[in-house]
This record gives structure tokens, sequence and C-alpha cells, in this order.
């Protein structure tokens, strides 16, 4: 089968691989559509926390079952799926406290325990219990159902009783994701930041009252004129940068809620006042569950069409090497690419 690789930093290559073999309690998925995700990129980079080249990359797919072990129950031939891209082990203290998204000893794509292998190829085995059936949500949207579920497990975990304001920051995948569903959560009056007016007009379409770009309007200001000049009550932040912390907490409203799912990697330093004068709650969200995965699906099917104009590109598997330069070179307007396998 094709598997794309990361062959060295800034080179795609396409290797004939076997088809793997599935053990009882794994299923074996055609795939039909597989995203490139922002850490494909960084691995592309060569900069990626355990993804280093040469290494196949790859882990939002959908497709369908096309072989089963003798364990699996519950799943059919021919069946529409979309794979959670992480195995947890069911045994250490964040399992057993139901947040196995924390899992201690967590199996991701690309790694020895997930066969060394990613979802960039005509084939992915994944055991059953990762397994999220799509039911009547078409293949190409359901290749979304990983990033959604990034952007629905970040929902779950804003404070209950919230007002109907929002602010995300950043209008990339995850924060158009956050916004296309953030009706559902209950806020009614969202901005939406951005360097890139592409994008913004987007989220106009999406829903956005107000849209912000940062590179020709100070955000604090835009966010203090839109809400009020105490700021917003919860903020997303869904992009990187230096100061955005800071820029966050001037945001946000005192006893306001600021979310992370940005992965920022660059050392950065802030004043701590605000965060106790005001009494801000700063969190963190990471990864998803399988509840998130179905929540997913559901969004999917519901507002799948909102949803899916954030897929700009389906390109064949075999021109990896070109999506991944316009991801990296910006030459054209791009939020996810998609690969037809």
């Amino acid at each position: 089968m094709r598997a794309v690789y990361a062959e060295e930093p800034y080179k795609i290559g396409i290797r004939d691989i076997p088809v793997p073999e599935i053990g009882e309690d794994e299923v074996l998925v055609k795939v039909a559509y597989t995203g490139i995700c922002g850490s494909d990129l960084h691995a592309f980079h060569g900069k990626h926390a355990f993804r280093k080249p040469p290494v196949m990359l790859g882990h939002e797919v959908s497709g369908t079952i096309c072989k089963m072990g003798s364990a699996v129950k519950g799943l059919t031939l021919g069946q529409p799926v979309a794979v959670m891209p992480q195995i947890n082990c069911g045994k250490c203290r964040a399992c057993l406290s139901g947040k196995e998204h924390l899992c201690e000893h967590r199996i991701m794509p690309s790694t020895p325990g997930w066969h060394g292998l990613g979802t960039f190829a005509d084939y992915v085995v994944a055991p059953a219990k990762v397994i999220c059936p799509l039911g009547d949500v078409p293949l190409k949207l359901g290749a979304l159902t990983e990033p959604l579920s990034v952007a629905t497990h970040l929902m779950s975990r804003v404070p209950a009783g919230h007002d109907e304001n929002l602010v995300i920051v950043g209008a990339g995948t995850i924060g158009l994701l956050l916004l296309a569903i953030a009706t559902a959560y209950g806020f009614k009056n969202i901005l939406i930041t951005d360097i890139l007016d592409e994008n913004l007009e987007l989220a106009r379409k999406l829903g956005a009252a107000k849209t912000v770009n940062v590179l020709k309007t100070d955000g604090v200001s835009a966010v203090k004129e839109h809400f009020g000049e105490l700021g917003c009550e919860t903020v997303l932040v869904a992009a990187g940068g230096p100061d955005i912390l800071e820029q966050a907490m001037d945001m946000c409203r005192p006893g306001g809620t600021i979310m992370f799912v940005a992965m920022i990697t660059e050392p950065s330093t802030f004043v701590s006042y605000p965060i106790v004068f005001k009494e801000l709650n700063i969190l963190g969200s990471f990864n998803y569950t399988m509840a998130d995965f179905d929540t997913s699906v559901e969004f999917l099917r519901t507002r799948g069409e909102g949803i899916s104009s954030i897929i700009t590109h389906v390109m064949p598997l075999d021109d990896a090497a070109a999506a991944f330069k316009i991801l990296n070179e910006k030459s054209e307007f791009a939020i996810k690419i998609l690969m037809k396998a």
C-alpha cells in the first residue's frame, strides 16, 4: 500500500509498504480521506515532540471497515467510521479516574505501539475500541471528526453558567470549528481574531458577530469596544504568539475564564498580577475522549454544511508533497487539506 512519510525535514516521500496485519481485537480500515494537521507540519519541519523523520504521518481519518479480528463485536464490514487516534492503557491513575485522554501510557499513530503507522496511507489498523461509527455522515465530512473533537472537548471544559459572550483568538482550523459549534453551548455574541482576512471572511460566514485582523487593529481594544471596558467573560485561545497570554488576560473580564488549546512551545514571560487581581481562571484542554468523538459525529450530522466550509482542498494521496508545500509556503489560501486515498 502507499504510505506518506516525512523522509527528512522538508521532504515528503511515498513508500510502498505491506498492508498491516490485524490482531484479534483490531480492525483494518480502508482509508477514504485523511487530513493534514498542524502537528503533521511540525513533523515535516522536524520539530515534532516525538514524530521525527523518517516517520509516517497522519492521524485524522475516515474510511470503511474492510477486515475485522475474531474478537471484534458490534462493528460490521463496510461500515463507515472514523478513528480516535489514541489508545489508553486503562490501568493508570488517569484512566482509572475517567481521564483516559491523559493516559500516562497512551499510544499514538506513528509510534511503535501503533505498528509505527500513521493514517496517510491506503489502509490503517486500529483497535476496535477506538473505532467511531459515522452513521450517515459522509466520509469526506467524517475526516473532520478528530479536529472537531479537539473543539468539543474544549467546550466541555468551559465552566457552566457563562454568559453569551465569547472571544476566540485564532481563526485557523480549531478556532473556526469552535466558532461553528459555539452556539450549541450558549454563546451568541462571538468575536474572533486572526491575521488573515480570508480566514476572517469564513468566520463571518460561520456566524461571528465581529472579526478582527490583529495586524490592522489592536485586538484588546476591539474586544473592549465590542463587549465593554471590562472585556469578555470567556476567551478561547487557539493561536500562538509571544504575548498571547497577556493579551488574553487583558481581554478577559474579572472572574472570567481563559481556555488554552493552542500548544505554544516557545518560552514567554508574563506579569501574573491580572490573574490574581481579576481572579481569572486559566485552563488547558488536551486531546479528547470517545464521548467527544460521539458528540462530534452528531455535530457533523446536524451542522455539517457549515463545518465543511473549512475544507479548502481535497488532493490525491499521491500529491502529498504538493499539499505540504501549500501549507508550508502559504502559497494559497488553505485551512484544512484532505487527502483522498
